[in-house]
């Protein structure tokens, strides 16, 4: 992969594994599950890794050298002391000239730090996001993400038209003549995504007042004539990008009520992504969105303990991780040509119903472009 990644003139590690590390793997591009030492030193990118690992990290790992640990290992063992792999970068770094100060992550593990400050390291740690770089992507790397967000698109298409076509009994739908539960429609989307080399674990199919907490998964019968928000966030097995979208729709008749909020949450949404460019503050385009809602009567607040109306943030960025900067929210970032961000406002109102609509979006110099093509309508 074609990366912006160019090593520190600082002497940065990282240790872990590049499948729970995204920082890691944006080094790297090499995706393992144990943990390797990752060094950034004397202007080259270092990768330390077993001898497992050692054949295909040659062959797939973006770095200038590669390194196995098992001489090192040998090397400590003879010396009467543990091959730790703070040990084993302790003794590599050595071998190339030293260093006082290690740049480490600020999540690095406690045992880890506490080892290297007693082998005499000064540690300056970084705050996430350790490669700040990344928040900006390549062509390549956008197109990863529009990939993902196909099958995306592809599983919200099952998921819709199976609601489309369910029977409407007793204000609950039928599915080929069973109850149709947010679980079992859940389960299916994911086969779906899984077939597209894409996993997903907390797809949100939520309906009626399930909806209004906006991280609620969802769970047993999905009724008629109630809102139904549809969060769909799959990860690429092959690339590791993200894609993100929600769409909100009613199986039957929306009420009134249920209208107004779709028809000002879909407003909100296209006059934020027409406000999207280089340059732009994420933070007003934010301010805009809880203006127009104010505007229009929606109340944010509390109502019997629980929040409604608009309380969370506009967008976020979108790559190796599903949350990352920028942030558009109460506390924005500027907007940079090569953000890939999502527009997600919504409104929550128990007793009424959820709405919540979210596009992915790539910012560009005078404006933008949408990598969601799937329609928008309320009523199926």
């Amino acid at each position: 992969m074609t990366r912006l990644r160019t090593p520190s003139d600082d002497t940065l590690l990282i240790i872990n594994d590049s499948e729970n590390d995204s920082d890691l793997f944006y080094a790297t591009g090499f995706l393992v599950g144990d943990p390797m030492i990752y060094l950034e030193h004397g202007g080259r990118k270092i990768l330390l890794v077993s001898d497992l690992e050692y054949g295909r990290a040659q062959d797939e790992a973006d770095v200038d050298e590669i390194h196995g640990t098992a001489p090192l290992e040998a090397e400590l063992r003879a010396a009467g002391k543990t091959p730790r792999l703070t040990s084993i970068a302790d003794l590599f770094l050595r071998s190339q000239g030293g260093a006082e100060k290690l740049c480490v992550p600020a999540s690095m593990p406690f045992g880890l730090s506490r080892q290297l400050r007693k082998l005499g390291y000064e540690l300056e740690c970084r705050e996430d996001p350790i490669f700040p770089e990344s928040w900006v992507k390549t062509a390549e790397e956008i197109e990863h993400i529009a990939n993902t967000q196909k099958a995306a698109e592809a599983a919200m298409g099952f998921v819709i038209e199976t609601l489309r076509s369910s029977e409407i009994r007793d204000e609950l739908l039928y599915h080929e003549g069973e109850v149709l539960t947010s679980e079992w429609l859940r389960r299916e989307a994911h086969k779906l995504l899984l077939d597209a080399d894409c996993q997903a674990v907390t797809t949100i199919i939520a309906a009626a007042d399930q909806c209004c907490d906006p991280h609620q998964r969802g769970f047993g019968p999905i009724p008629a004539n109630q809102t139904i928000i549809i969060d769909i966030f799959p990860r690429s097995v092959v690339t590791r990008y993200w894609g993100d979208m929600t769409r909100t729709v009613v199986r039957g008749k929306a009420s009134d009520a249920v209208k107004k909020l779709y028809q000002d949450v879909f407003d909100a949404q296209g006059g934020a992504i027409e406000s999207i460019r280089n340059g732009a503050c994420g933070k007003q385009i934010h301010h805009d969105i809880v203006a127009l809602f104010e505007e229009r009567g929606n109340v944010t607040g509390e109502q019997d303990g629980k929040k409604v109306g608009f309380f969370h943030g506009t967008g976020h960025g979108v790559g190796l991780e599903i949350h990352e900067n920028p942030r558009l929210g109460r506390i924005g970032h500027e907007l940079k040509t090569g953000h890939v961000i999502t527009i997600e406002p919504g409104l929550y109102y128990p007793g009424v119903g959820g709405v919540r609509l979210e596009d992915l979006l790539v910012v560009t110099e005078d404006g933008y472009r949408n990598l969601t093509s799937f329609p928008k309508e309320l009523e199926i």
